[in-house]
């Protein structure tokens, strides 16, 4: 098996609210390492608080990567990230420290540890599609997936459009089922036998009261007005992608005179609670070589200890 990255790298996961980031912070004062942000929202310039991005006091000293590197009205998708990761991966080998992968996107976390199918892509594919979808109605292109390709059919989740519709794309695109494609060698990054995965986690009611003290925090600190700012200097809307990201999403539509504000934090609030019990989801795929209770994320001991036995296993 051919790995894109044969050197040491990190991973630690976990769900929001659970201390990922002081947790990681804490690590890198003491380690080699350097922090790359793996969260499709902590990319975005300008959108701090909304995404409880680490302050530019915490960052001080400790090298972070994948943060602030995408202006808001852009997109930003699992290519950029592979290749901003790979970027990153360059700048820290080159000040020879090890790769610390820290964040709740839990997709881009599965991806680097166990390999994706490079599929192609098409816009004027694309384009038709939505052009279909507009014509006829997603029931056409979720009847043209049952014809050239049951099995998908049988096993995508139908309710999830750009699913349907990037399976739609492949097929179209290649001219042979995404079932027989997909069973086709994939492109691997990482060796997961030789990373070292850490998991953080909390009872899941706990995170939610932790999410709920954030998010008025967030409030108080001033969200409104980023967002406002955010809004006139990049011209953004409701259509941009990284306005849909959580938090901002509820609340651009306050700002836009849709919702109230107390209606706007309970939506935040009821989007990030379900978040937070998909990451707990995910977080049973992941084999992880040590784990640790957020409720005793102070003590960094345990994943420092385990840390510097596995850069020594390295060394030898």
């Amino acid at each position: 098996m051919n790995y894109k990255y044969n050197f040491p790298a990190i991973f630690l996961i976990g769900p929001t609210a659970s201390g990922k980031t002081a947790t990681s912070i804490a690590l890198a004062e003491n380690l080699p390492i350097e922090i790359v942000s793996v969260d499709s929202a902590m990319v975005y310039k300008g959108m701090d608080i909304g995404t409880s991005k680490p302050t530019k006091f915490e960052r001080k000293g400790i090298p972070h990567h994948l943060i602030d590197i995408v202006s808001p009205d852009r997109n930003f998708d699992l290519g950029l990230f592979l290749q901003e990761t790979h970027r990153a991966t360059k700048e820290i080998l080159k000040n020879e420290n090890i790769p610390l992968f820290v964040g709740g996107s839990m997709l881009f976390q599965k991806v680097l540890l166990n390999g994706i199918h490079d599929f192609p892509s098409d816009e004027n594919i694309r384009k038709q599609i939505q052009k279909d979808i507009k014509e006829n109605g997603i029931d056409f292109l979720i009847d043209e997936l049952r014809l050239i390709d049951e099995e998908t059919f049988k096993s995508i989740d139908l309710k999830n459009l750009r699913r349907v519709e990037r399976a739609v794309e492949i097929i179209r695109i290649t001219g042979t089922k995404l079932s027989i494609l997909k069973k086709q060698e994939m492109e691997k990054f990482f060796d997961y036998n030789k990373c070292l995965v850490l998991g953080i986690f909390n009872k899941k009611s706990t995170l939610e009261s932790l999410a709920k003290k954030r998010l008025e925090i967030m409030v108080n600190q001033g969200i409104l007005n980023e967002l406002e700012n955010l809004k006139k200097e990049y011209k953004l809307n409701a259509g941009h992608q990284s306005m849909n990201a959580i938090n901002y999403k509820q609340f651009l539509a306050h700002l836009d005179g849709k919702v109230s504000l107390e209606s706007a934090f309970e939506q935040a609030f009821d989007a990030t609670k379900n978040l937070i019990k998909t990451q707990l989801t995910w977080m049973k795929k992941f084999n992880f070589n040590n784990s640790m209770n957020a409720e005793y994320a102070d003590d960094s001991d345990t994943f420092s200890d385990t840390i510097n036995t596995y850069l020594r296993s390295f060394n030898k």
